[in-house]
């Protein structure tokens, strides 16, 4: 969180953002519902049903380093090897999270926030971009130790191998 207040700036974010727990961020959806392109997902009985789901499903895909834009990509590249007919609604249910995805992300930024997963994944598009702020910290940090390696998930071991480079101390 540190990093990106101090280098938002440099990746077109706001370097004062609020942090959203899982409720904020289901609470921010729910004000703001009639902004997600829903059809799938948009029970009639029960309109915000899925919210929770939809905030897991796409923190999972924030856990595996996977952007809206990248998600957005999948569903519209995605090749099933099922009958047409279920093909199509497979590729309508897909495109509908990715376009939840991009329209959470666009909520997000216009609220001024970011949820627990994009401090890691901004941090990584961070690092990437920027490799002379990915150089600083390496510089800053000789020595890491990771307590629960084995929970890291793949964005958190991506980040962790850019931030140690070949030293791996």
């Amino acid at each position: 969180q540190r990093i990106l207040e101090n280098h938002a700036l440099e990746i077109g974010l706001p370097n004062q953002f609020r942090v959203l727990s899982t409720t904020d961020a289901w609470l921010l959806l729910k004000r703001r519902f009639s902004e997600l392109p829903l059809d799938h997902y948009r029970p009639l009985g029960n309109p915000v049903k899925f919210l929770r789901s939809l905030l897991q499903h796409i923190s999972r895909a924030k856990d595996e380093g996977i952007t809206p834009e990248q998600y957005l990509q999948y569903a519209q590249a995605v090749r099933l090897d099922v009958d047409e007919e279920a093909a199509n609604a497979e590729r309508k249910r897909l495109h509908e999270l990715a376009d939840v995805y991009v329209a959470y992300r666009k909520i997000l930024l216009e609220e001024g926030c970011l949820d627990f997963g994009d401090l890691i994944l901004e941090t990584l598009r961070l690092f990437r971009e920027r490799p002379m702020i990915l150089e600083l910290y390496r510089q800053q940090f000789s020595y890491v130790m990771v307590d629960e390696f084995q929970d890291t998930n793949w964005a958190q071991y991506e980040l962790l191998k850019l931030l140690v480079g070949t030293k791996r101390n």
